[in-house]
């Protein structure tokens, strides 16, 4: 004998069948959505870790253009302190007045401390040529030594007379 189901307890089961797919259908949607959302903060999360790293890990150098210049040079060819970033970017617009044409200074810039024998080698070899090259430290800069006219930057393990004399006499 087949047994039928009355007709109220099929529309009640049909019912919550389909509250049941809905329900499950929901799920589903949240948590898609949210394994989105948790993908996207992971995506951020990686992200910024990445920024973070790299911003650790940037290699820093001086200036290399005019951008937010001041129309001043320091007191001295060689210094013993930093020259400021604003009168290092006068430097590379124009060397010192006084000289011939007016084509961008070139900076020897070192970061080393203490390190007199450093200092003491680039000091000779700026010493060595004309009005526009200037000698300074740049401490928190990467490499120990940098030199840099406009738009360039060369960067040195370590003192390399031929290198500094060939980068000095190539952009004067």
């Amino acid at each position: 004998m087949i047994h039928k189901e009355p007709r109220g307890a099929r529309k009640e089961r049909k019912l919550q069948e389909r509250l049941a797919a809905e329900r499950r259908t929901r799920v589903r949607h949240l948590a898609r959505r949210w394994g989105l959302y948790a993908g996207l903060g992971l995506l951020a999360v990686g992200g910024g870790a990445f920024v973070v790293i790299q911003a650790a890990t940037a290699k820093v150098y001086p200036p290399t253009d005019m951008k937010n210049h001041v129309e001043s040079y320091p007191p001295c060819r060689i210094c013993a302190a930093p020259i400021p970033e604003a009168i290092q970017r006068h430097i590379l617009e124009h060397r010192e007045p006084g000289g011939s044409g007016d084509r961008p200074g070139i900076l020897v810039q070192y970061s080393c401390t203490p390190c007199p024998e450093v200092v003491a080698q680039l000091t000779r070899i700026v010493e060595r040529h004309p009005r526009g090259v200037y000698l300074a430290p740049y401490p928190s800069m990467t490499p120990r030594v940098a030199l840099t006219t406009l738009g360039r930057v060369e960067a040195l393990d370590g003192v390399d007379e031929a290198r500094i004399d060939a980068f000095i006499k190539k952009h004067l």
